[in-house]
């Protein structure tokens, strides 16, 4: 599934669960590969991993909101490859927490790493697939929540559905240029942002019993999905957002926590235990 070998690919927040996946599989398949998180550290040791794979690899740290440190990594790119073939943009922020106590810094730092970063980041992949002349493939990592409502995502939600619309307006725009661009929208998966819900027994029993193919979803999915969508094999495939959600928002979104008939000032609980 794709074959990578001579290309380059970009890939953001890498020093995630979702970000290491996508990161190894294009390496698997013989991408070059560009690695960026603002976590220095750990991004190290993706990069260090990623070496003894015997690909070329560029471990690069960024601050996606900080426009600087963008244009920085993009001259890096630029100086090392001379190229790039496609941009798996994942990196994101997402706190829980109902909108009526979400502190402005809060919300501002969702619509800042989430939006204008992913603005930012998908301007630079852009501007270097377009003068490198051969096209690409720009990949968002959305949500689900970008679609559907999801008590105690409200910030999260917002920006990402911001996402949604950044990706379909640029694929309509950038295919002059032969550069696709597309999204794919994960549900429930096990991962280090996750963690602090689904550790709860009562809401990982819920978010399973909501989900049709009975689990939650898995970082290296995800991943594949990306190899694909950049791949040769989807280049057809612009516009497009594709559901990784083992079918959670079949019947709506699953209501694991809610606000629906519970008392005044009430606190938040899983909806089972309503």
């Amino acid at each position: 599934m794709g074959d990578y070998s001579g290309r380059t690919v970009l890939v953001t927040g890498a020093a995630g669960d979702i970000g290491a996946a996508a990161a190894a599989a294009f390496a698997a398949r013989g991408a070059d590969v560009v690695v960026t998180d603002r976590r220095a550290d750990a991004l190290e040791q993706v990069a260090a991993a990623l070496r003894e794979t015997g690909r070329e690899v560029l471990g690069h740290a960024c601050d996606q909101s900080d426009p600087d440190a963008v244009a920085g990594l993009f001259s890096a790119i630029q100086d090392r490859f001379g190229r790039l073939d496609a941009a798996f943009l994942n990196a994101g922020y997402g706190r829980y927490g109902a909108l009526i106590d979400t502190p402005f810094d809060q919300w501002r730092k969702h619509v800042e790493v989430n939006l204008n970063g992913g603005f930012l980041m998908a301007q630079g992949a852009a501007r270097l697939m377009r003068d490198g002349g051969g096209g690409g493939a720009i990949l968002f990592t959305a949500s689900t929540a970008a679609t559907h409502i999801c008590d105690l995502l409200g910030a999260y939600a917002a920006s990402k559905a911001g996402v949604r619309m950044l990706a379909k307006s640029l694929a309509s725009e950038l295919g002059v240029w032969r550069i696709r661009v597309n999204l794919v929208l994960p549900g429930v998966i096990e991962t280090a942002m996750t963690k602090s819900l689904i550790d709860d027994p009562a809401v990982r029993a819920d978010a399973i019993s909501n989900t049709p193919v009975g689990r939650l979803g898995r970082p290296e999915e995800i991943a594949r999905l990306a190899v694909f969508l950049c791949s040769d094999e989807a280049g057809y495939v612009t516009g497009a957002e594709v559901l990784a959600d083992g079918g959670q928002t079949l019947h709506g979104y699953p209501r694991w926590f809610s606000a629906d008939y519970a008392e005044v000032g009430a606190e938040w609980t899983p909806h089972t235990q309503r």
